[in-house]
């Protein structure tokens, strides 16, 4: 594959040149190059290494409701959105092992995904002979695990003397922790107040999970790290003032890394007042629109490191005629607009720059997690996951052109600049023009290399 006449975009810089693929990795990229392959022109279009997605729950069960995506309808979404990989969460049932999750979890996506895909373990319990599992987990691949730090008494969560155990093990065995960081008792205790007071309404989800209870996790979690030496890394991280604990632990010599969604960057707490709140509900909550500017600083900054989308496809039809905060499965739709709101409303309104997007959705989650230089890179030898970007079309999005189950998108009417044109993952096309063209079954597993902060933090 010959690839040709593209504006090629690295967190090094821009150049035009042509990318050569040859048994789908990357061959050569360089202006001219002369051949009888099979060419793709890319005149006019932005050419990107393909994304990493960090953060989706493609398909999650939690015991009480279940997304309308799984792995083929997610992953198809994900194709159409420039995601070239994306790193899933196996959630740890009672009573098993870090390995038989890890199975559970491969046998619902091998055979199934678009694109290619990684595992992380969501971790709630540790048991006997933890620590050899924990070994034999990175030896399998998996180097990320999970905490909740919330949602107490469902599969999720994971006490302070499981998440401070396993971080006294983690950094040595390769593994880096990530962290859903709520203060649960501050969120129960909102939650209590506000029901009490007969505010149940979904204008009050982002009132009952206040930031404070964030910041005070994250807090908690930076302590623990400094404390035991093993990295760690917060999750969709909705406020400013975590991010700016997390910067100031940085200089410190904390090994932190802060990541957000782009929902935080394009919608702001609002919406909970109007009719169709029940389009935007997730945790942690939309947050104010001053707090949300701040965020694009830190973004351009570069104190927040990764983008996620949190991609979660509970339907809204199972939404509809609910108005409690208390009752509602939270959860929107993403993994295909990643890109799409980067470039709409980082590029173009000159908050970012081309390279700080193929930073924050390519280059640096692949660092973070082990799939660095294959995946996240156009360098000669990488895998070719590659996203032909048209910048030109100006649209007002609609959720019909869009590829998840769940129905509907909290960016709907959004008018956005640019579409995704061309997926490609290693060297085979898996969408073009509209249409998905490849199959369930093109994506496979990637191991990840066991965590390294020098690798992360370059």
């Amino acid at each position: 594959m010959l690839i040709r006449g593209g504006t090629i975009v690295t967190g090094a810089g821009e150049q035009e040149a042509d990318i050569l693929v040859r048994d789908g990795k990357v061959v050569r990229v360089a202006p001219g190059i002369a051949g009888d392959q099979d060419t793709i022109d890319a005149s006019g279009l932005l050419v990107l290494p393909g994304v990493v997605d960090p953060h989706t729950h493609l398909l999650l069960d939690t015991g009480t409701a279940r997304t309308a995506d799984d792995f083929e309808s997610g992953s198809a979404s994900a194709a159409a959105g420039g995601v070239t990989t994306y790193l899933e969460f196996a959630p740890q049932l009672k009573g098993q092992t870090f390995l038989q999750a890890l199975a559970a979890r491969r046998r619902l996506m091998d055979g199934h995904s678009h694109v290619d895909y990684g595992v992380h373990m969501t971790i709630a319990h540790l048991g006997d002979g933890w620590e050899r599992d924990l070994d034999a987990l990175v030896e399998a691949g998996v180097t990320s695990a999970k905490i909740y730090t919330t949602y107490r008494d469902t599969i999720f969560y994971a006490d302070d003397w499981t998440w401070y155990r396993l971080m006294e093990r983690s950094g040595g065995g390769g593994l880096l922790v990530q962290v859903h960081a709520e203060n649960d008792a501050i969120v129960e205790g909102m939650t209590r107040q506000l029901l009490a007071a007969g505010k149940r309404s979904l204008r009050y989800h982002g009132v009952a999970r206040p930031a404070v209870a964030e910041a005070e996790a994250v807090a908690r979690g930076l302590l623990f790290s400094r404390t035991t030496g093993s990295p760690v890394y917060f999750v969709h991280l909705s406020t400013p003032e975590p991010v700016a604990l997390i910067a100031q632990a940085r200089r410190d010599g904390v090994q932190a890394i802060a990541e957000t969604c782009p929902h935080y960057l394009v919608l702001d707490e609002s919406v909970y007042a109007g009719p169709d709140a029940a389009r935007y509900l997730m945790m942690p909550p939309l947050r104010g629109a001053d707090g949300q500017a701040k965020l694009w600083q830190y973004l351009a900054g570069a104190a927040i490191h990764t983008i996620g989308s949190d991609h979660c496809g509970f339907a809204l039809r199972d939404r509809l005629g609910i108005d409690d905060f208390s009752a509602v499965s939270p959860g929107i739709p993403g993994v295909e607009t990643s890109l799409l709101l980067l470039y709409s409303f980082g590029v173009t309104t000159g908050r970012l720059r081309l390279t700080d997007v193929v930073r924050l959705l390519s280059e640096q989650p692949a660092r973070v997690f082990g799939l660095w230089p294959r995946k996240g890179s156009l360098m000669p030898g990488a895998d070719a996951d590659i996203v032909l970007y048209d910048p030109r079309p100006q649209r007002r999005l609609a959720a019909s052109e869009l590829h998840s189950r769940a129905g509907f998108s909290p960016y709907e009417g959004m008018t956005v600049t640019g579409r995704v044109k061309t997926t490609v993952v290693r060297g085979r096309v898996v969408y073009r023009d509209g249409s998905i063209v490849g199959k369930p079954g093109d994506g496979i597993y990637q191991r990840c290399d066991p965590f390294d902060w020098q690798r992360a933090s370059t």
